[in-house]
């Protein structure tokens, strides 16, 4: 049996990633893929309850503190969820991975980037998605798209310039991993998104994903 890839979606808030991730799963189950889709902070029972203190805005935390929970979540998700689904050969779409940590944490809240590193290659068991896909949206534009009446978390309440920051990460990150991860324009209607993924997959596992 082939092994499941991991196909990771990074970018700050507003971007659009939800409602995206959802369309690319109903894409690769058209070709008969077993998709699941799943997402960070969270994923399981365990970290779904840990999302929810990580985005109280009653919740005062450290920096590295934070950091050191969402491995906490991601190490239990990978061995809870992402492995056994890979190892059946089923397809996990992630909203959020490693590089939301590199970019929000250390890009915006100047956790040292070793110490992530350090993390990384010692509680993930080597697991790097086989694609990502970074939407490409600065904070002055995905702003503009937070729903009005939708009162705002504790990360989303952060000011401008710590957006900003991430999403310079964000941009950091892609370029010194093009391999890895590809950029589409998120500023452009959901249909154009949609198009510029299904380009991406279809090139990056077209041995993969047969009619």
């Amino acid at each position: 049996m082939k092994k499941g890839k991991l196909i990771s979606f990074e970018g700050i808030e507003g971007v659009g990633k939800t409602t995206t991730i959802n369309s690319i799963k109903k894409y690769l189950e058209s070709y008969g893929v077993n998709v699941y889709s799943t997402r960070e902070p969270g994923g399981t029972k365990c970290g779904e309850s840990l999302r929810n203190i990580l985005l109280n805005n009653k919740t005062i935390i450290s920096p590295e503190a934070e950091l050191l929970l969402l491995f906490a979540i991601r190490k239990q998700h990978i061995d809870e969820i992402i492995k056994d689904k890979l190892s059946l050969g089923t397809w996990v779409l992630c909203d959020r991975y490693i590089d939301a940590s590199i970019a929000y944490q250390g890009y915006g809240k100047k956790v040292s980037l070793k110490k992530i590193k350090i993390l990384i290659e010692n509680f993930t068991d080597n697991i790097t998605p086989d694609l990502t896909i970074f939407f490409d949206l600065p904070y002055s534009l995905s702003k503009k798209r937070f729903p009005k009446n939708k009162k705002k978390d504790r990360f989303e309440n952060l000011n401008n310039k710590f957006f900003n920051d991430v999403y310079d990460g964000y941009v950091s990150i892609a370029n010194n991993n093009k391999k890895r991860i590809k950029r589409v324009d998120a500023n452009c209607s959901k249909e154009d998104v949609f198009s510029q993924i299904t380009s991406i997959i279809d090139t990056k596992f077209k041995h993969d994903l047969i009619l």
